[in-house]
């Protein structure tokens, strides 16, 4: 424990040097230094479209109105519904503060029907790049390229290249429009907030889960732990659209119905302002007992979730990332699925190796923006040691891609069409 508290921390000094808050790791990073405001101050719906909106950097009461409800209905946790064609505006009441929201509703579109995904065997699936490709990350950056349909039955062929543009292309530039808005077609999940006791952490913990459409006890589902950056909470997944994405992939059968549990990896007393605290990193050192004493124990108890390896995955974002890497090879036999997203620097590399296993895992995938200024060259270094240990994977760059949600939430949609 306390050697990889002390790696950890020389790391993020090496990430503060390189700048660790250049591009939003996290809203609640710097709230205590931003002005309290309305999360959007324009919004444009269509007829039965939602919005959340929300007041940053506050922790006083919000109370919500709208000026017109027949256009417009908002309720207490400013959930935004578009009634009918016409405008208005939406009052956050905070204190004697008022901040506002103006909404213009349009005339709803025929709806679409989703394109389903082909079907495809395991075998059809592709696996990691060879132990003897391992080219450098240094595609040249192109501006965002234009979405095509990746090739979901195609073969990742022995010696094929990792980390291309020409390999982003065909296997991973996936229209995200497809999978952020709620479709009128999808029918969507719902995400709780639920709460257990951590005899690690010596104090009650909470949680976000997403339950499936037509969530029913009477079948086991497949289930994912997906972990947040440092200096973050369960929020930050939440908030990245994560309902959405969850439930436009079950829609469109490029998923099996699953449970995600996003837990909030924080100090007993809650985040400390100053991200880079030792009782913030001290949290993500705590976790691998915190998660095997505590969090699975009562998610298998409490939930229809399966307890098959099989069904069994982890991912997370910087920090997150690197935590998930931490959790999926430290607990050997335990992950059937392992997806890593610009992960933080503080892993003991050493770790990354199937030597001891029984069962390899059917996906370990990592990926990252090539302008990742923060986390730099080190998820590279990642993909470099599996492939010098010989561990199966999938490693790509997310063209000009920075520290940011939209290089986390792609690579979320890419892990889960090659797993669940």
């Amino acid at each position: 424990m306390n050697k990889r508290n002390s790696m950890i921390r020389k790391a993020i000094s090496l990430c503060i040097v390189m700048g660790m808050l250049v591009t939003g790791v996290c809203s609640q990073t710097a709230n205590a230094r931003k002005k309290v405001s309305i999360s959007s101050k324009k919004l444009t719906l269509k007829v039965g479209q939602k919005k959340k909106l929300k007041v940053k950097n506050t922790k006083k009461k919000v109370v919500w109105s709208s000026k017109n409800k027949k256009v417009a209905t908002v309720d207490k946790k400013g959930l935004v519904k578009a009634k009918k064609k016409g405008s208005t505006t939406i009052i956050a009441k905070v204190g004697k503060k008022k901040y506002t929201c103006k909404v213009t509703v349009k005339k709803k579109s025929a709806a679409v029907k989703p394109t389903k995904k082909p079907t495809t065997s395991a075998s059809q699936k592709p696996s990691g790049p060879s132990s003897n490709s391992t080219p450098a990350p240094s595609i040249v950056p192109t501006p965002d390229p234009p979405s095509i349909t990746p090739t979901p039955d195609a073969h990742w062929d022995e010696g094929k290249k990792s980390g291309t543009e020409e390999d982003y292309n065909k296997y991973f530039n996936v229209d995200m429009k497809e999978y952020q808005s709620k479709k009128e077609s999808t029918k969507m999940g719902t995400i709780q907030t639920f709460q257990y006791e951590s005899g690690v952490v010596g104090s009650t913990r909470e949680a976000s889960i997403y339950l499936p459409p037509d969530y029913s006890t009477s079948k086991k589902y497949p289930v994912l732990y997906m972990i947040h950056g440092l200096g973050c909470d369960r929020t930050q997944w939440v908030y990245m659209q994560l309902n959405e994405i969850l439930s436009n992939m079950i829609a469109r059968n490029e998923i099996r119905p699953l449970i995600a549990v996003v837990p909030s990896v924080i100090p007993k007393d809650g985040l400390n302002p100053n991200t880079f605290s030792a009782e913030n990193i001290e949290a993500f050192t705590k976790f691998e007992k915190e998660f095997l004493e505590d969090l699975e124990p009562y998610i298998l108890k409490n939930y229809s979730v399966s307890s098959d390896r099989k069904d069994t995955g982890v991912c997370g974002l910087s920090m997150g990332g690197m935590e998930a890497l931490h959790l999926g090879f430290s607990i050997k036999d335990h992950f059937n699925y392992i997806g890593s997203f610009s992960a933080a620097p503080t892993l003991n590399q050493d770790l990354l190796t199937l030597e001891g296993w029984k069962t390899s895992p059917d996906l370990v995938m990592l990926c990252t923006g090539t302008k990742d200024g923060t986390v730099g060259d080190n998820p590279y270094n990642y993909h470099m040691s599996l492939e010098k240990n010989n561990v199966d994977h999938i490693w790509y760059l997310y063209p000009n891609g920075t520290h940011e949600s939209r290089v986390w939430k792609h690579g979320l949609v890419n892990f889960l069409r090659w797993s669940y």
